[in-house]
C-alpha cells in the first residue's frame, strides 16, 4: 500500500517578487519529499528481505553487483527451493552522520532485535524481535515497518498501530551495504550500522536462470539501442541455449556467453513503442527459463496505458517490475510485492485463475493483465497394485480434473474406465494368472497429455510343486567338500528352517529338524538346490530353475530360467558353519536370512544387519557312506573318505587314566591335531558310547563335538566303534 508523506511548512510571503523562489523551493520539496518515499520503500523492502533471511525462510543463492556499483541483483531461494529474482539498492555507509541505521543485532538471550542508530528500537517500550518467535504467544515474530511522517520516524509491528521513534532526517538509506555471496556456504551482509551477518547460503539444488539488469534499457527512444551485461546461473552438469522473443521490426542479439557471462542489445524501431522482450534459457535436463524485459520507450499514445500480459504456469515464480514504478495496486491476494518483483504463489488449487497489476513509470500508465495456469493433476490413491498368482479384477480409482486414458505395458493386464475440477474416476484392472514358478511386474500409465501417473502391478508366482526330500544332510564346515552334482539345503543358523518355494520376490521358509547337525528325511516343502558349475561359480538349481539376486536396487531372490552373473554364486564356509552365498553381480547380492518379525525369509541383501544374517549349508554326499568296519587301518573316519588319520603314517598317541582312554592324531608338518576320547578298555561289541571328537587346524577348531556310537567289532586287540554314516574310529585297544 502506498504511504503518503505529507509535510506542512508555513509560507510568509513578505515580497510578491520572491514567488518565483517559493515555486523553486515547492518544486525541490516535492522531489525531496518524493525521494525520501521511494527511499522508505526501499529501507521496508530490506527490512522485510532480512527478516525472512533470519528465519530462513529465503536463502541467498548467488549476489551479483550492479554495473553501476548501486546495489545488488540477488538471487533468492525459499525453503521449498523455488527462486525469486530481488534487486538491492545500498546506501551510503552512514558516516556524514545525516542518514539513520536501521540493523539487527544480537541480544544476549541469543536473539536478534530491531536497532535504530544504533540503539534498540522500542514500540510499547519493548524491544521488536527480528527472528523466531515473538515470545509472547508462539508465533512467528511480525514484520516490522518503518515510514516517515511530518519529519518523524514512526514504526509498526504486525498490525499494531505506527509509533513515534525519533526526528527523520533529509536522506533515508536502506540497512544494506554489501553482500558477499562468493563463500561456498555463507552469504555476508553488512549494515549501514556495521553489523555483519553471516547466514546459510542456499543449499538447494541451483535453478536455470538469466540474471540482467533491466533498467538499462528504461526511456529508450525509438530507433535507440542499447546494451546490458547478462549472466546464466545454470545447474551442474547442465548444458544450455539461449533465445529471445520480441515484437516484430524490434532486434534482439544475445552475444555468445563465456563462462556463462555475455550482453543483450535490444533496438527499438523508428516507430517502436514501449513493449516487452522475453530472454529463454532451455536446458539440457529438460528445465527452462523466461526472463521478462519491459522496455519503456518515450513518445507516442502517451495518454493509453500500455496493456501487457503474463501467462503462467501453476508453480511459483515472481514478474520483474520496471525500475521506478509507482502507484502500484494489484487485484489478488496470491501476487505480493517485494521490492519492485511481483512473487507470484503457486496454484494448488485446480482451476485457472486472474489478476490484474497496474502501475506507473513517471506519466505513463501500465496494466499488467497475469494468468495463471491451474493445477491439472492426476491424483493416485495408491501407486502399487498387487494379484496373486490366480489373477482376477481389481477396482482402481484414481482422481483428476482431466480425461484420463490408461495403457499397460504388458499383454497380461487389461485396463477399462469403469464408467469425470477434480473426481473420482474408477476402472478395472484386469490381471491375467500366471502359471510361471517366476513373480511378474507391469506397469499402467494414466495420462492426458503430458501429464502422468504409473502403476506398479505386481503379480505372486505359481506355487512350484516341492518333490518330497529324502536323505540325509549335514552341516558343511568346509566348502572344498562341494562337487558338482552334489545337493545342498540352505538352513537359518538357529536351525529350524530351511529354504522353500519361490515367494513374491523372496523364497519362503518350510521348518526343518536338525539333530546333531544332520538333517535326515527333510520335511515337504524343502528346497533341495544341486549344484552345477564348479568352485566359486556355482549356479544353485532348484526344482523351478536358477537362484538368482536378479537385482542390484531391491532386496530379491528369485528364481531364472537361465543362467547369468546373477545368478553365479561364490561359497566359502567357516569353520562352525556359516556360510557366505555371494551372487557375481549386484550391490544386494549376498544369500542371507531375514528373521524380522512378519519378513522371515530367505532373501537378498547389500549386507548382514541386525536381523539378516548368514546361513547355513546342509550337505549331500553323492556317495554313500561305507561303514568303518570295511576298513582294516588304525585311524579316523569321515564316511566321505576312506580316513582323515592313519596310525603309523601320521604320529599316533594313546593314554590311559585308569578309567578312560584318549588317542592324539598328529600332523606336524599342517599343524593339525585331532584328539578322540571317551572309551574305556571295558567296552564290548554292541555298547553305545559318546565319542569326543576335537579336530583343530593350527589355530582354529574344525570340529569339537561328541558323536553317538556304537562298538561295532573287537578283533586281535584292534577295536572299531562307528555310525550308520560311516564315520568312526579304529583303535588299538
Amino acid at each position: 500500500m502506498k504511504k503518503l508523506l505529507y509535510l506542512f511548512l508555513p509560507v510568509l510571503l513578505l515580497f510578491s517578487g520572491c514567488t518565483r523562489e517559493i515555486e523553486n523551493r515547492l518544486t525541490e520539496l516535492e522531489q525531496r519529499l518524493a525521494k525520501v518515499e521511494e527511499q522508505v520503500k526501499e529501507l521496508n523492502s530490506q527490512v522485510s528481505l532480512i527478516q525472512n533471511l533470519i528465519n530462513g525462510k529465503y536463502f541467498i543463492q548467488s549476489a551479483a553487483e550492479l554495473p553501476d556499483g548501486s546495489g545488488y541483483k540477488l538471487v533468492l531461494v525459499d525453503k521449498d527451493g523455488k527462486t525469486v529474482e530481488k534487486t538491492v539498492l545500498c546506501g551510503k555507509d552512514g558516516k556524514d552522520g545525516a542518514t539513520p541505521s536501521v540493523g539487527v543485532g544480537k541480544d544476549t538471550d541469543g536473539n536478534y532485535y530491531w536497532t535504530l542508530n544504533g540503539e534498540w528500537l522500542l514500540v510499547d517500550g519493548k524491544k521488536v524481535r527480528a527472528n523466531g518467535t515473538d515470545g509472547e504467544n508462539g508465533k512467528d515474530a511480525p514484520m516490522t515497518e518503518f515510514k516517515v511522517e511530518n519529519g518523524k520516524w514512526y514504526a509498526k509491528v504486525g498490525d499494531g498501530d505506527w509509533t513515534y521513534v525519533g526526528d527523520a532526517v533529509t536522506e533515508v538509506v536502506g540497512p544494506i551495504v554489501s553482500v558477499d555471496a562468493s563463500k561456498p556456504d555463507v552469504v555476508v551482509i553488512t549494515l549501514a550500522d556495521n553489523t555483519v551477518l553471516e547466514l546459510p547460503k542456499a543449499s538447494v539444488a541451483v535453478k536455470l536462470q538469466i540474471v540482467v539488469d533491466d533498467s538499462v534499457f528504461q526511456n529508450m527512444t525509438a530507433g535507440q539501442t542499447k546494451s546490458a551485461p547478462y549472466e546464466v546461473i545454470v545447474p551442474a552438469g547442465v548444458t544450455y541455449t539461449l533465445d529471445s522473443y520480441e515484437p516484430e521490426s524490434w532486434k534482439v542479439i544475445i552475444s555468445k556467453p563465456q563462462s556463462n557471462k555475455g550482453n543483450v542489445t535490444i533496438s527499438v524501431p523508428d516507430a517502436g513503442k514501449s513493449a516487452k522482450v522475453l530472454l529463454i534459457a532451455n536446458g539440457s535436463d529438460g528445465s527452462s527459463y523466461v526472463k521478462v524485459l519491459h522496455i519503456d520507450v518515450e513518445g507516442g499514445d502517451e495518454d493509453a496505458p500500455v496493456v501487457m500480459e503474463e501467462i503462467l504456469d501453476e508453480t511459483s515464480g515472481s514478474i520483474d517490475l520496471p525500475v521506478g514504478a509507482t502507484e502500484i495496486v494489484i487485484s489478488a491476494s496470491w501476487i505480493t510485492l517485494s521490492g519492485n518483483q511481483l512473487l507470484i504463489e503457486a496454484n494448488d488449487t485446480y482451476d485457472s485463475r486472474t489478476a490484474t497489476v497496474s502501475f506507473k513509470v513517471g506519466d505513463k500508465t501500465y496494466v499488467l493483465t497475469v494468468v495463471q495456469a491451474q493445477k491439472d493433476a492426476i491424483v493416485l490413491t495408491d501407486n502399487t497394485l498387487l494379484s496373486g498368482s490366480e489373477g482376477g479384477e481389481f477396482p482402481f480409482v484414481i482422481k483428476a480434473n482431466v480425461a484420463v486414458k490408461a495403457a499397460a505395458d504388458v499383454t497380461w493386464i487389461a485396463v477399462a474406465p469403469a464408467t469425470k475440477g477434480l473426481e473420482d474416476k474408477p476402472f478395472i484392472v484386469t490381471v491375467e494368472p500366471n502359471e510361471a514358478t517366476v513373480p511378474r511386474e507391469g506397469t499402467i500409465t494414466f495420462f492426458s497429455g503430458e501429464l502422468q501417473q504409473v502403476v506398479t502391478v505386481t503379480q505372486e508366482a505359481a506355487q512350484p510343486i516341492v518333490p518330497p526330500v529324502s536323505g540325509v544332510f549335514e552341516l558343511l564346515t568346509d566348502a572344498s567338500d562341494l562337487h558338482e552334482g552334489d545337493e545342498i539345503i540352505i538352513v537359518n543358523q538357529a536351525k529350524t528352517h530351511a529354504m522353500g518355494a519361490q515367494s513374491g520376490t523372496y523364497r519362503s521358509r518350510v521348518s526343518v529338524t536338525v539333530t546333531d547337525d544332520t538333517i535326515s528325511e527333510p520335511e515337504e516343502g524343502v528346497a533341495v538346490i544341486t549344484l552345477e558349475g564348479q568352485e566359486d561359480s556355482w549356479n544353485l538349481k532348484v526344482q523351478d530353475g536358477y537362484l538368482a539376486a536378479q537385482s542390484a536396487t531391491k532386496n530379491q531372490l528369485l528364481t531364472v530360467n537361465s543362467v547369468t552373473d546373477y545368478a553365479t554364486w561364490a561359497i566359502s564356509v567357516e569353520a562352525n558353519g556359516l556360510a557366505t552365498i555371494q551372487a557375481a553381480a549386484g550391490s544386494r547380492n549376498l544369500l542371507l536370512y531375514n528373521s524380522q518379525s512378519g519378513y522371515e525369509r530367505f532373501s537378498c541383501y547389500a549386507n548382514t544387519g541386525n536381523s539378516t544374517k548368514e546361513v547355513l549349508i546342509f550337505h549331500k554326499s553323492g556317495v554313500p557312506a561305507v561303514p568303518v568296519t570295511q576298513y582294516s587301518a588304525l585311524g579316523l573316519y569321515l564316511g566321505t573318505q576312506e580316513r582323515v588319520y592313519q596310525a603309523g603314517t601320521d604320529q599316533y598317541v594313546r593314554s590311559y587314566d585308569g578309567n578312560s582312554m584318549e588317542f592324539v592324531l598328529l600332523e606336524p608338518k599342517g599343524k593339525e591335531q585331532v584328539k578322540i576320547s571317551g572309551l574305556t578298555t571295558s567296552v564290548q561289541i554292541g555298547d553305545a558310547v559318546t565319542v569326543s571328537v576335537s579336530w583343530k587346524k593350527d589355530k582354529t577348531w574344525v570340529l569339537n563335538k561328541d558323536y553317538p556310537m556304537t562298538v561295532l567289532q573287537d578283533l586281535n586287540g584292534k577295536l572299531w566303534v562307528g555310525d550308520t554314516k560311516g564315520r568312526g574310529i579304529i583303535i588299538r585297544k
